[in-house]
This record gives structure tokens, C-alpha cells and sequence, in this order.
């Protein structure tokens, strides 16, 4: 295909349709890839993104990152970024520039291959865009058949409007487990009844490993709730094989052998987050100790 991803940005932005189209999503199925493709728009704030036009890989992908959206604490993403797709974003200035994002793994540009694909589902995209400025129902056509509108390429190159059926989402499944012997030196040191401890894990926006292929940095941290003094500052990053996933599960863990070198357990853990909550509730099962929700925690900053 001749027509470069920067002239489709342009024409697409050329509409000025953001606005109509992003309450809706169409897929795109190009001839002899694995995966549909489902095209979104999240709309920025202009500094300095004004629109990123998502493509995200596949149904499992789409159906998490409709989860994530209704729920911020769904299952393990910290943010739409980390599922699976390639983003077409528009800055302010009119540069666009098209990435690859990955679980684990620092954005990065797509390369030669991924932009030709990207260019068709692209192209198409934009057509549907042209569409539904006269047809605003169009990205709709097939819901009463729970099935989704799609572009589909046919074995001679031509393309069609086809009804995509919407198979259910995969159960979302959260297993977090110990090592007995870490339970059991547990269950055997003090317990600081007063004590109330402030606990957070997230993402650090802006930092990444140094390696070819940079990943996300997490951060746990734990602070005594009444004295301020940090006695946990652990920065994690997420590997391929077992995804956020491995690491989620594995904050308990990690925070009981902080626990254990302490010396104590505290008779409390507070968090900010539903997600980190659910992560540490296992924890509660085996060790009496309260674990509370809040809305902003004591000497917590897991940007710092």
C-alpha cells in the first residue's frame, strides 16, 4: 500500500470526527493476520496528546481493555498502555507517530512490517470514520445479533462490512500463594497490634530499565503510618514469561519476607488501591492482621 501511515493520520484528523466516534469501536480484520484488530479513540488533554487511536490485538485483549475502562482496578493493567495493540497518536503540533505497545514493555515505534499492516487497518478505519459522519449508527448495525460491525478483507483484496460475533470473555482468575515456611516464621514473630503500616504498588511513570528492549518499573513501598520511616522501597519490573500477572501475585509474597526481616507484623496494612487489596487479602487469611481501603494513605508517594 502507497499510502503512508503519516498522510492516513492526516486525513483522518482532516474530518475532525474525534469527537462523534469515540463513543464507539469497529474492528478490522485484515486477509491472513491471527487477530482482529478493534480501533478506539481516547481522546488527551493536548499537552501533548490530543487523540490516540488505539488498534488493540485480538478478542482477550479487547474485552480486558473494556474491563479496565469500566473498572480502573480490573484484573492486572495499571492502564489501557499496557494491553496489547498498536497506537496511533495524534500530538499537538500535528506530528503523529505510530507505536507498538506490549505487557511489560517501554512503548516503542513500529517497525517497517507492523506499519504496513497498520496502514490498512488504518485506511479502513477511516472509511468507517467518513461513514458514520452520515450514519451515525453504523458501528452499531450488528448489536442485535451480539455480534460487532467490522471491515473484513476477502481472499481477492476487496473488503466488506461483516458482523463479528462477540464470543464471551475468558474468566478473570487471581491466585496468590506463600511459601509455607514463610508463613510458618510468621505466625512465630511478635505481633504489633498498634502498629499501622501505609502500602502501595504501581507503576512509575517515566522510569524504565536500561536494556534494548526497556521495560516498566513498579515500585512497592512501605512506610510506618505514624512515624513516616520507609522500610520498604522495592522496584520490580514485569517479565514476558508470566506478564503482570507473575508479578502482581507475587506483592504478597515479597511484602511477607519484608515482613520477616522486620521482625514484627504490624496489626495493620492500609492501601489506596482495590487491585493491591485484593492482592493482599490472601495475607489475612494466614496472619490475624487488619487490612483497610483508603483514599490516600500516610507518607505514600510511589512516584517519588
Amino acid at each position: 500500500m502507497d499510502r503512508t501511515i503519516e498522510d492516513i493520520g492526516a486525513k483522518m484528523d482532516a474530518l475532525g470526527a474525534w469527537e462523534t466516534v469515540a463513543p464507539y469501536n469497529w474492528a478490522v480484520c485484515p486477509k491472513g493476520t491471527v487477530f482482529p484488530y478493534f480501533c478506539t479513540v481516547m481522546k488527551g488533554d493536548g499537552n501533548p496528546v490530543n487523540v490516540r487511536f488505539m488498534m488493540i490485538e485480538g478478542w482477550q485483549n479487547f474485552h480486558d481493555f473494556v474491563r479496565t475502562r469500566i473498572d480502573v482496578n480490573f484484573g492486572f493493567y495499571s492502564t489501557p498502555m499496557e494491553i496489547s495493540h498498536f497506537e496511533l497518536v495524534f500530538v499537538s503540533g500535528g506530528e503523529v507517530r505510530l507505536f507498538r505497545h506490549d505487557p511489560c514493555f517501554m512503548p516503542r515505534l513500529a517497525n517497517d512490517a507492523e506499519r504496513a499492516l497498520c496502514a490498512k487497518v488504518l485506511w479502513e478505519s477511516f472509511g468507517v470514520m467518513m461513514r458514520v459522519e452520515s450514519d451515525a449508527e453504523l458501528p452499531m448495525k450488528f448489536a442485535s445479533e451480539k455480534a460487532m460491525f467490522a471491515r473484513v478483507e476477502g481472499e481477492g483484496g476487496e473488503w466488506s462490512d461483516k458482523a463479528l460475533p462477540i464470543p464471551d470473555p475468558r474468566p478473570h482468575v487471581e491466585s496468590v500463594t506463600f511459601a509455607k515456611a514463610d508463613l510458618a516464621k510468621a505466625k512465630d514473630l511478635p505481633f504489633a497490634a498498634e502498629e499501622k503500616i501505609a502500602v502501595d504498588f504501581s507503576l512509575v511513570v517515566g522510569l524504565s530499565t536500561k536494556e534494548p528492549r526497556p521495560r516498566c518499573v513498579y515500585r512497592l513501598s512501605a512506610h510506618d503510618a505514624m512515624t513516616g520511616e520507609q522500610f520498604v522501597a522495592d522496584a520490580v519490573s514485569p517479565v514476558p514469561d508470566g506478564g503482570l500477572r507473575a508479578m502482581w501475585e507475587n506483592v504478597a509474597p515479597r511484602l511477607l519476607k519484608h515482613l520477616l526481616a522486620r521482625g514484627r507484623i504490624p496489626g495493620e496494612i492500609m492501601v489506596c488501591s482495590q487491585r493491591l487489596f485484593r492482592m493482599l487479602r490472601p495475607l489475612c487469611l494466614d496472619i490475624p492482621l487488619k487490612l483497610s481501603l483508603h483514599d490516600k494513605l500516610p507518607g505514600v508517594n510511589a512516584n517519588a
